[in-house]
Order: structure tokens, then sequence, then C-alpha cells
């Protein structure tokens, strides 16, 4: 039987995996991603590897074991499926659902989630466009072909953002949603921005900015 906490450390550490595409997760990443001091990280990771959820490699980062991945998807699962009813069926819009969602994956039975999987369908994807794993574990592809990798001229169609509130907010401020379409205008890398056109209106944007939206050059 896992805390929260060490649920949290789990599903954190497959995010990461996935993010950075390695298996191998720095401790100094892990302890950068949720505020917390290389000590208390550690104090968990050692934890953990009692439980054989991660093993660790000296100097290279720690990885999940089957049974940690198995349960960091087991979390992910639950977690994406909470953020498509909340959003879908109680319209909470999609920089609100985290927080919400990241509560309700602690206290759902499987029994629950089964249902409300079948009840919204069987969705694929949550609504950042990140899929969602299906009862026997099974996940897709997420996109990794980030927009700020775009040629001049390309078309390229958003499939997946990262959740982060500040980056959602400021999407729905230049009314940018998933699977819009945009075109690069221009890439200005010296200052680090990018021009594209979206829906005939044209938006500068950060490379910082761009890095964090996902997607597919489409012809």
């Amino acid at each position: 039987m896992l805390n929260r906490a060490e649920e949290d450390y789990i599903k954190t550490i497959y995010e990461l995996t996935i993010q950075n595409e390695d298996v191998l997760v720095k401790t100094n990443v892990i302890a950068e991603h949720f505020g917390y001091t290389d000590q208390s990280v550690n104090e968990m990771i050692k934890k953990l590897a009692f439980k054989k959820l991660v093993s660790f490699l000296p100097y290279k980062g720690v990885k999940l074991t089957p049974k940690g991945r198995n349960e960091a998807i087991r979390m992910i699962r639950v977690h994406r499926i909470w953020e498509v009813f909340l959003t879908k069926e109680l319209g909470l819009s999609w920089e609100e659902v985290h927080e919400d969602a990241e509560k309700l994956e602690h206290a759902t039975s499987e029994n629950l989630i089964r249902r409300l999987y079948d009840f919204l369908g069987k969705p694929s994807f949550c609504q950042h466009g990140n899929p969602i794993p299906d009862e026997n574990g099974n996940i897709k592809q997420a996109s990794h072909f980030s927009l700020d990798q775009c040629e001049i001229g390309s078309r390229f169609k958003l499939t997946r953002v990262l959740d982060f509130k500040a980056l959602l907010k400021y999407l729905n401020q230049e009314k940018i949603s998933l699977y819009d379409e945009f075109i690069v205008i221009e890439k200005d890398t010296f200052n680090s921005i990018i021009k594209i056109e979206h829906k005939h209106e044209y938006i500068t944007i950060s490379m910082k900015t761009a890095r964090m939206l996902f997607g597919d050059i489409i012809a």
C-alpha cells in the first residue's frame, strides 16, 4: 500500500521519463520539480527502492521498475480520466482541472474509474493531449515534436500542451486550443521568438512557449 506522497513520486518519475525521453531521471530534476531539498528526495527514493518501485543508479539517476511503472500508469490513467470528466461534464477549463484531478486520483476505486471511463466513451487523450492508458495499461505515443522545431512555412497542428497553468492561461488569452493549426511565418533565434499565423491572425510567441507546444507537421 502506497501513501499519497509515494504515489506522487512514482507518477512524476514516469512523466519526467516521458518528457525527457529517457528511462533515467536525475534526483536533482525531481527535487526541482517538487521544490524539495535533495536530501528529502533521496530519502523518498530509498523508501521507493526498498518497496522495489524504483532502481537507483549512482551518478546516473532513478528509473522505475516494472512494478513502479505499472503503478505510475495506473495513477496517470485515473488522473487523466478525471480531467476529461471535469472538463467535459462539469465545464471546468483546462487550466483548472489539474489540482482537482490530483486530489481525486488518490481516492478513486478501480470500479469507479472503470465506470467513469466507460461513461466518457473510453477517451484516448485528456484535455491537454496526453494519452490515457486503457484498461490493460496500454498507452498511445504522445507527440514530442514541438513548435520551435518547425521550419518557416511549415503548417503545424497542435495535439499536446504541457499542463502548466500559466501556459494554459496564455493560450486562452490568445484563443489557442488543442487541434488548432498554425503556419510558421518567421523565426528569430537571436531574440528567441517565433511568429505564427493562427486563424488569419499573426501571433508572436517566445521560443520558451513554443517548446511547450507539441504536434505534427501537416500537408
